[in-house]
């Protein structure tokens, strides 16, 4: 399993082709990227994904500048869009594979409108509490103590994020391997933000045991997006992560 997780920025604009190179060269399983656009740009990635033999799922507003989400796989699956109703930003996807277990893509709006998506995630984790389960996306939220540099703004519903694993019983796949080393996925001007997030049930972890959860800096260093990747990859057999 080789999975990719990316925050776009802004559906990527003139860095569309860059982007999509980035994201194919390393022939992930699965593609995920938060702040893609139903424009020109994000209809590149779109149509340069499929291309690629990916098939895609996507989600956004209405609004051509609306930030949505884009849900690539290798194999065809039956994916339905989760979003809260009523909500002006932010997307959640939801497939489910043919070795039985389920992926939420994730891209959670700023402030107070992410507590909706928090609870669709549980309510989403809690249908399974013996399938193995995964929520993959820009949350844009952390743990106040050990996610953010400095004098960082706090997060708003931090603890809605700490409810991800105290209530709905899932795992911050990162935290696992790397204890409490603060490393971050976005930057303001002066202060780093880890919000960028792999968080699995048990079960994903029993199928998964030799599953690995890193950052990699580099579209965020070389200018491709504002975000580091989130990667995860396993040595499990390809079979366990097609969808159907």
């Amino acid at each position: 399993m080789h999975v990719t997780l990316l925050n776009i920025r802004h559906g990527g604009g003139h860095r569309a082709q860059s982007l999509l190179d980035w994201l194919t060269s390393s022939i992930p399983d699965v593609i995920v990227l938060p702040e893609w656009r139903n424009n020109a740009s994000g209809d590149l990635i779109k149509k340069g994904l499929e291309v690629k033999g990916f098939h895609v799922a996507t989600a956004a507003q209405a609004n051509r500048t609306s930030n949505g989400i884009l849900l690539a796989v290798k194999d065809a699956c039956q994916i339905r869009r989760a979003t809260p109703e009523g909500g002006k930003r932010g997307e959640l996807l939801v497939a489910n594979n043919s070795a039985g277990w389920t992926l939420l893509a994730a891209y959670f709006p700023q402030g107070k409108a992410k507590s909706p998506f928090f609870n669709a995630c549980i309510e989403e984790a809690v249908r399974s509490p013996t399938a193995p389960f995964l929520i993959l996306g820009d949350l844009n939220t952390g743990r106040n103590d050990i996610d953010r540099e400095g004098n960082g703004v706090p997060f708003v519903c931090a603890d809605q994020f700490d409810a991800l694993q105290t209530e709905a019983g899932l795992f911050d796949l990162w935290r696992i391997e790397h204890g409490k080393t603060q490393e971050w996925s976005w930057r303001s001007r002066i202060n780093g933000f880890r919000v960028d997030h792999a968080l699995a049930n048990a079960a994903f972890r029993n199928r998964f045991a030799t599953v690995r959860c890193l950052y990699d800096h580099t579209p965020r260093e070389t200018g491709l997006s504002d975000h580091s990747a989130l990667i995860l990859k396993s040595s499990a057999a390809s079979t366990e992560i097609q969808f159907r």
